[in-house]
């Protein structure tokens, strides 16, 4: 089914070609709705902030899509809107069409096509134009499509991408019609497919993931890291094809897709298909700004090379701790680095953003046996890896003789008090030893 359609913006005021407002988010995705959040926090009255959003719903904690949302119809717990509006995923106030309506926040539906950083104008879907002082951009980023790389079929029905809610919902529909009978392909090894893989099973799916890599998650794990969790899918029911990619996706009769082709040569029989191969930035909109990483290059007050624009989340590049300019796609990012936006804009001094990486998924959480892991720091030293009991693993990553990264991965996973711990155990500057005596010394 689709979800209720009450909680979608309804009929919002649509501004007028020659409104201008003193502050306008571009996007409507999770570093929007933690923005809108922190304006308010920050004393913005009414009538002086607007938010540009493509999606017709509003601001909503983006990584539940291919967690909870896509948890089978047994689940306990299966996220709809408006269940999960910014900002519940931070331990805030869940931001509904009453909460914006309160606080006199102006959404007004369409993708924002271009801006004019002289004229200081937005051009806004179908001929709407509004003016702004402060600019910030949080336009986030899309997904990667196959096609790009020459794979047919990628737009056949029951083949999904899976990045705003209306796309979520159409594959719960899917998935619904289908009764958990058949097979489902995931191509892909990161956080998307895994994440979607461990969601899809609980369904009755026969489920294979597809990636080309040696083992899953190989931007962060290593290959005992991998292992660890590969063999935790394989328990489950999951079959991993590593090492091979995905050419094609054919119909069958009935016009949908009924198989995917393979480098190797195989084919692979499915009655529905996932794509989840990364992603890409969402900059189109706005041209001049200086660009690093893929992204908007900004300040250490995620101010970009216009002193009246700002940039967050996915689309900035910004100043990392650890030396050089980092561009990240993860959502304690979105939120932290949307507050120092947000708070720079005002004028409110604040100290140059150092931001600590911090990478999470919860993934089998409708199961007695749920998967968690934590990361914390920097990802660029040597990682080792230990066993920490028979239901969980742990690694660190060493640079420079101390321990720049670390990661604890189990079921039921690290606990709040032991992601503080992790947390500590990197921001100490402890020295690198046996992974497994890190630990220890650290209490986990």
């Amino acid at each position: 089914f689709l979800p209720c359609r009450r909680f979608m913006l309804r009929c919002l005021p649509r501004i007028m070609a020659s409104k201008t407002f003193d502050y306008v988010i571009v996007g409507g995705g999770n570093a929007a709705g933690y923005a809108c959040r922190e304006f308010v926090a920050q004393g913005a009255t009414a009538g002086k902030l607007a938010v540009i959003a493509s999606e017709p719903v509003l601001p909503y904690e983006r990584p539940a899509l291919t967690k909870a949302y896509l948890h089978p119809p047994s689940a306990k717990v299966r996220a709809r809107l408006p269940g999960f509006h910014t900002c519940v995923g931070g331990g805030g106030e869940r931001q509904t069409e009453e909460w914006y309506q309160k606080h006199g926040i102006e959404v007004v539906r369409g993708r924002a096509e271009s801006v004019d950083l002289q004229a200081k104008r937005i051009k806004v879907g179908d001929g709407q134009e509004c003016g702004y002082g402060k600019l910030v951009l949080a336009t986030g980023c899309r997904p990667l499509h196959v096609s790009k790389f020459g794979v047919k079929g990628d737009d056949l029905p029951n083949v999904f991408y899976v990045r705003e809610e209306k796309e979520a919902g159409e594959l719960v529909q899917a998935l619904e019609k289908l009764e958990g009978k058949g097979q489902v392909v995931i191509v892909g090894g990161g956080y998307i497919g895994l994440e979607c893989a461990a969601a899809l099973v609980g369904w009755g799916f026969e489920v294979t993931m597809v990636f080309p890599e040696e083992f899953c998650m190989a931007r962060l794990f290593n290959k005992e890291l991998a292992q660890w969790l590969e063999d935790q899918y394989a328990s489950r029911g999951i079959k991993l094809l590593k090492g091979d990619t995905v050419t094609g996706f054919v119909a069958g009769d009935g016009g949908a897709v009924a198989s995917v082709t393979l480098k190797s040569g195989a084919t692979l029989p499915c009655s529905l298909a996932v794509v989840g191969v990364g992603s890409e930035p969402n900059t189109e909109c706005c041209q001049g700004l200086k660009m690093e990483s893929g992204g908007f290059a900004v300040d250490g007050q995620m101010r970009t090379s216009d002193p009246n624009v700002f940039a967050v989340g996915d689309v900035c590049a910004f100043p990392s701790k650890y030396g050089g300019t980092s561009r990240m796609e993860h959502v304690d990012h979105a939120r932290k680095s949307a507050a120092q936006a947000v708070k720079a804009a005002m004028g409110q001094p604040t100290d140059p953003y150092s931001y600590l990486p911090y990478f999470y998924s919860r993934i089998f959480e409708y199961t007695d046996a749920p998967i968690v892991f934590n990361f914390f720091g920097d990802q660029s030293g040597e990682c080792k890896s230990c066993s920490r009991g028979e239901k969980s693993v742990g690694a660190i990553w060493v640079k420079d003789g101390k321990v720049a990264g670390a990661l604890l991965m189990g079921s039921p996973g690290p606990s709040a008090d032991d992601a503080a711990k992790l947390k500590e155990l990197v921001t100490s500057g402890v020295e690198a030893a046996e992974p497994a005596a890190v630990f220890d010394k650290a209490g986990l």
